[in-house]
C-alpha cells in the first residue's frame, strides 16, 4: 500500500494543508487523479508520496494516465498558496479543470512537428536594439520593461523573440488582459507560426479546450499559446519566453478567489521555467515599474514609429463643457464633437465615442464653475447616497449633507451621472440616421461583441460607441476621430490610482489614432479642462507624470511605499454589517502594530442583492504582515491583498 498527499481541485475543500489518500498503485508527483471528498468525486493533484498515517484514510479512485502536471506547476502551486492566501482547493481548481478525463492521447498525424515559418519583416533599429537587448544571454531567466509607444511595433518584437524560443525547442506563453485582445495577436502570429498558434479563453468550448490539453501533454512539438490570466495554469513542458502584453491593465488582477495578479504570478513562472519574461505597455503600471527600479530590471524604451516615412500627426482638441457655446441639446454630445463627426463621417472616415463603463459614478459637480464635493480628510471624491441624500468618503468614512445649490458659485446645475451607451449611441442615430452604429460594452451577447465582429468594425461601422473594450490594442485603419465624452471621469472615483487610470486611458485613446494610418483627431471633452492629468496626457512626457505620482504617494502612504489588504462585509442591514467589520479591524488592529487603518466605510456600491456592502482598507510596510493577517480572518469577510484599487 501506497500513500500519497493530493490536493482536491474543488471549492469546496477549504484546508490548508493537502489530504492523505492510500493506493495500491505507484504514483508520481503531479499525477491527476480522482478522489472522493466527502461523498462527491473530483480530480485532485498528487504533490508527494508520505507515510502510512496514524489516522484512517480513503483510496485513490482513479488514476488518469498520462495526466501529469510539470513539476514547476506544482511549485508555482505552492507559491500561490504562501503569497495569496486562500483555500487549497480554490488554487488547485486553476490547474485542474473539469474535463480532463475526456483528454485522449493525439493520433499520429495530429502529432509531427513541421516547424514551417513564414519570413519576418526586418525590424526597425529600435526594434534590433531591443530585440539584442532582450536576447543577449539565451537561456537565461531575466525579466524586462519594453516601454513602447503606441505604434512602436512590440507585437513585433515579440515575434522575432517568439522564433528564437520556437528554434530552440522550447514553447512560448502570450499574455493578453482580455479575451477580445487575443484575436489581433494571434492572428499576426498565426499568419508568421501557422499551427504552431493556440488560442486559450473561457469563451472557447469544452472540447475546444481539451484540444489545446491534449496538445500541450502528448504533443512533441514547441508552442505559441496566446490568451489572458487563465493560461498561466496551462501545463507547457518548456517554455523559453513568457510576454505579458500591456501590463498595466487591470484585467490581470482576478477579482475572486485567489486574488492573484498576472503580473506577479508570470513573474514566479519565469523563475520555475528558467524563461524570459517580457513586460510591454505604453503606459507601465506605476507600483511594477517602482518596483523594477528597486530590483534593477532593465527598461527598454521604444519611442518611435515602426511605420517608415511621414507620419501624420494627431491633432488633440480639449473641449470646455462648462461653456455654453458647446451645449448641443444632446446630453455629453458638444457641437464641437458634433461637427468633427460630421466631417469625418463626410470623408468616408470612422469615429469613435469613448465613455467609461463606470459611468455610473455619482459624484457631485457644478455645471457652471467645475465645483466638486471632495472629502476634507482625504482630498478624495464623495459619493452620492440617494437613499440617504448624503455624501460620503469611501476611504475614510466621512459624510455631509448633499447641497441643493453650488458652495462656490451657488449654481442649482449640480450634476450627479452621465447617461450610459446606450443613450449615447441612440441619440447618435438622431443625429447622423444615416450612420452605421455599433454600441460595444458588457451588455452585448457573443455574436455582438467586438472580438467577434473585429472585421465588421473595421469595414461597415461608421461610428463607434463604447467602454474600455474599444479602448484597448484594436488596430482600425479607417478611424480618424476619436472621443472620450468625459475626461475626468476616472478622477471622481475616491481612489490613489485614479489619476494613473486616467492618464492610461487618455494615452490608450490617443493610441487609437496614432498608428499612422491617417491624420487624426481626438477630442477631449472635459468640465476641468484646466486638469493636470488630462495636460500631461496630452503633451507631457510618461518620466514626469511617474515622479509626480511617486512623489504623492510616497507622501501620503499609497502604495508601493506600503501594501494594501482589502476586507469586505456583506450583512443583511447596513448597521450589522458595520459592525461587524468595526469589531474585526478592533481585534486585528490590537494584535498588530504599525498598521494603517482606512475605514470602515461604505463599499462604493453600499447596497447590492439586498445585501449591505461594508469594507475596510489595512496598509503596512510588510506585505507578509497583511498575508498573516488574511489567513486569521473568518470566511464570512472577504479578503483582498494587493487590491487593484481601494473601491
Amino acid at each position: 500500500m501506497h500513500y500519497y498527499e493530493v490536493i482536491p481541485a474543488s471549492k469546496r475543500f477549504h484546508g490548508k494543508e493537502p489530504l492523505t489518500y492510500y493506493s495500491d498503485e505507484i504514483i508520481r508527483p503531479g499525477q491527476i487523479v480522482k478522489v472522493k471528498l466527502r461523498n462527491l468525486s473530483c480530480f485532485g493533484v498528487v504533490i508527494k508520496k508520505t507515510a502510512k498515517p496514524d489516522f484512517e484514510t480513503v483510496s485513490v479512485e482513479d488514476v488518469l494516465k498520462g495526466l501529469i502536471l510539470p513539476a514547476r506547476y506544482i511549485e508555482l502551486m505552492g507559491w500561490m498558496v504562501s503569497f495569496y492566501p486562500a483555500p487549497l482547493g480554490v488554487i488547485a481548481q486553476l490547474f485542474i479543470p473539469g474535463f480532463l478525463d475526456k483528454i485522449e492521447p493525439l493520433s499520429a498525424k495530429d502529432n509531427v512537428d513541421k516547424h514551417e515559418f513564414k519570413k519576418l519583416p526586418p525590424l526597425t533599429p529600435e526594434q534590433s536594439a531591443a530585440y539584442k537587448a532582450i536576447s543577449a544571454e539565451p537561456g537565461r531567466a531575466e525579466s524586462f520593461i519594453v516601454h513602447g509607444v503606441t505604434g512602436s511595433g512590440k507585437t513585433r518584437l515579440y515575434a522575432e523573440l517568439a522564433r528564437d524560443s520556437l528554434d530552440t525547442k522550447k514553447s512560448v506563453l502570450i499574455l493578453t488582459p482580455e479575451i477580445s485582445l487575443t484575436a489581433p495577436i494571434a492572428e499576426t502570429f498565426g499568419k508568421i507560426f501557422g499551427d504552431s498558434v493556440e488560442i486559450n479563453h473561457s469563451s472557447l468550448t469544452a472540447k475546444q479546450r481539451t484540444r489545446i490539453w491534449e496538445r500541450l501533454l502528448y504533443g512533441n512539438k514547441p508552442l505559441i499559446v496566446i490568451g489572458p490570466r487563465s493560461s498561466l495554469f496551462l501545463p507547457l513542458n518548456d517554455i523559453g519566453l513568457i510576454v505579458v502584453d500591456e501590463f498595466h491593465e487591470p484585467a490581470y488582477k482576478q477579482e475572486s478567489q485567489p486574488y492573484y495578479h498576472a503580473n506577479r504570478t508570470a513573474s514566479m513562472l519565469s523563475k520555475l521555467s528558467a524563461a524570459k519574461l517580457v513586460f510591454g505597455s505604453a503606459t507601465p503600471p506605476i507600483i511594477d515599474y517602482y518596483l523594477a527600479e528597486q530590483k534593477n530590471v532593465p527598461v527598454i524604451r521604444m519611442d518611435r514609429s515602426a511605420i517608415t516615412g511621414d507620419k501624420p500627426l494627431a491633432q488633440y482638441l480639449v473641449v470646455d463643457m462648462l461653456k455654453p457655446e458647446e451645449k448641443s441639446g444632446y446630453p455629453l454630445l458638444s457641437k464641437s464633437l458634433i461637427s468633427s463627426i460630421t466631417d469625418t463621417l463626410n470623408k468616408g472616415e470612422q469615429a469613435m465615442l469613448f465613455i467609461n463603463k463606470r459611468g455610473s459614478a455619482r459624484s457631485v459637480t457644478c455645471q457652471d464653475c467645475g465645483y466638486r464635493a471632495l472629502c476634507k480628510n482625504c482630498d478624495l471624491p464623495l459619493i452620492y447616497h440617494s437613499d440617504q441624500h448624503l455624501m460620503r468618503c469611501h476611504t475614510c468614512g466621512y459624510r455631509q449633507k448633499t447641497p441643493a445649490t453650488c458652495p462656490d458659485c451657488g449654481s442649482i446645475k449640480i450634476y450627479f451621472a452621465s447617461p450610459g451607451t446606450k443613450a449615447i449611441a441612440d441619440n447618435l442615430g438622431k443625429l447622423f440616421p444615416r450612420a452605421r452604429i455599433a454600441r460595444y460594452d458588457k451588455d452585448n451577447k457573443k455574436a455582438e461583441r467586438l472580438e467577434n465582429t473585429y472585421q465588421k468594425a473595421v469595414d461597415e461601422i461608421d461610428i463607434i460607441v463604447g467602454t474600455q473594450i474599444i479602448a484597448k490594442g484594436h488596430d482600425l485603419p479607417r478611424l480618424s476621430l476619436v472621443a472620450t465624452l468625459l475626461a475626468e471621469n476616472n478622477l471622481d472615483f475616491p481612489d490613489y490610482g485614479s489619476e494613473e487610470r486616467s492618464y492610461q486611458l487618455l494615452k490608450q485613446l490617443s493610441g487609437r489614432i496614432n498608428r499612422g494610418h491617417r491624420k487624426g483627431v481626438f477630442i477631449i471633452q472635459t468640465f476641468r479642462p484646466d486638469s493636470e492629468v488630462i495636460s500631461s496626457a496630452i503633451k507631457g512626457s510618461w518620466n514626469d507624470f511617474y515622479t509626480s505620482q511617486i512623489k504623492t504617494r510616497r507622501q501620503h502612504g499609497f502604495p508601493p511605499f506600503y501594501s494594501a489588504l482589502k476586507i469586505e462585509v456583506q450583512r443583511k442591514t447596513r448597521k450589522s454589517a458595520e459592525d461587524a467589520l468595526s469589531e474585526l479591524i478592533k481585534k486585528v488592529a490590537s494584535d498588530n502594530k504599525d498598521l494603517k487603518i482606512l475605514g470602515p466605510s461604505p463599499s462604493f456600491v453600499e447596497k447590492k442583492a439586498s445585501k449591505w456592502h461594508w469594507q475596510a482598507i489595512i496598509m503596512s510596510k510588510s506585505r507578509k504582515q497583511l498575508a498573516d493577517i488574511s489567513r486569521i480572518i473568518p470566511g464570512t469577510f472577504r479578503t483582498d491583498i494587493d487590491p487593484n484599487n481601494f473601491l
